[in-house]
């Protein structure tokens, strides 16, 4: 008899033990693509290490000093433009820990944010990124360019808005978005990644949870401006572990819906199915 209920009870522990790992095989499963650590390191090298319209080399760029932002506009509601561009820099402020202060003038400021209408948009354009950038014009609906010193600090921004442009192609609050959150660093449109607003492949227009985890990863205290990607990348991976282990990947998409202009986005979707 004591054998026979060792044997079931042994039978009894090993169905246990199988079903535990059949379910964490069916989480494991569940989970989205970018949620696996080794396709948020091919992201994040892509999208933070790689230029857009120029060869740079994979150096980390990021800012090591408050913003001070000053908005000009020509075109469009200035109260509201000015108020959807606090909102989304609080937000990534929230997400950063990167102070972001506005200014009265453009002298005191290092990121300049235009809202061109189509009459001094291609003069906007080549004054205040490059007259070379004319040549991507028919493409491209918002523009925007940072600058740095020879340590890879970030040191500059400058965002050029279409409004009526923008307006008319629906993308008027995504450039916002999009321009904003490249101009702290990650700098490439990524032809592989998604979802993401930094990619080819896909419409986001808000921010998602793998931007939130990049954005995260490149303000990281111990990750600086001027590593490489051999030496930025065990901190990478190791904070990477910790976040799989403590829940911050898998929560990373309900932290950025915490945003204003998430909760801007819902009420609008609420009045439009009301």
């Amino acid at each position: 008899m004591k054998s026979s209920r060792w044997h079931h009870r042994t039978l009894i522990l090993l169905l246990a033990c199988l079903l535990t790992a059949s379910v964490f095989a069916a989480t494991q499963k569940k989970l989205p693509h970018w949620q696996n650590p080794k396709y948020i390191e091919h992201a994040f090298l892509d999208i933070a290490m790689r230029g857009e319209y120029e060869q740079v080399r994979p150096l980390i760029r990021k800012w090591h000093q408050p913003l001070r932002v000053w908005v000009n506009s020509t075109s469009g509601d200035a109260e509201e433009q000015r108020w959807l561009i606090a909102m989304h820099f609080h937000h990534l402020s929230e997400i950063t820990n990167l102070p972001v202060h506005f200014v009265p003038n453009r002298e005191q400021a290092n990121v300049k944010i235009f809202f061109s209408g189509n009459e001094d948009l291609y003069p906007t354009v080549a004054r205040e990124l490059s007259p070379e950038r004319l040549n991507y014009m028919d493409d491209a609906v918002c523009m925007g360019s940072i600058r740095f010193n020879r340590w890879s600090e970030i040191t500059g921004g400058t965002v050029v808005i279409p409004v009526e442009r923008a307006q008319s192609k629906g993308r008027f609050v995504p450039c916002i978005v999009e321009e904003l959150s490249q101009m702290l660093g990650l700098i490439n449109d990524s032809h592989f990644a998604y979802p993401t607003v930094f990619s080819d492949r896909t419409s986001d227009e808000f921010l998602t949870g793998l931007d939130y985890v990049l954005l995260r990863l490149l303000y990281l205290p111990e990750v600086h401006a001027g590593m490489t990607l051999q030496k930025a990348m065990p901190i990478l991976r190791e904070r990477l572990r910790v976040w799989e282990r403590n829940g911050t990947i898998a929560q990373a998409q309900k932290s950025i819906q915490r945003g204003r202009l998430y909760a801007l986005l819902n009420e609008s979707s609420e009045l439009v199915t009301q």
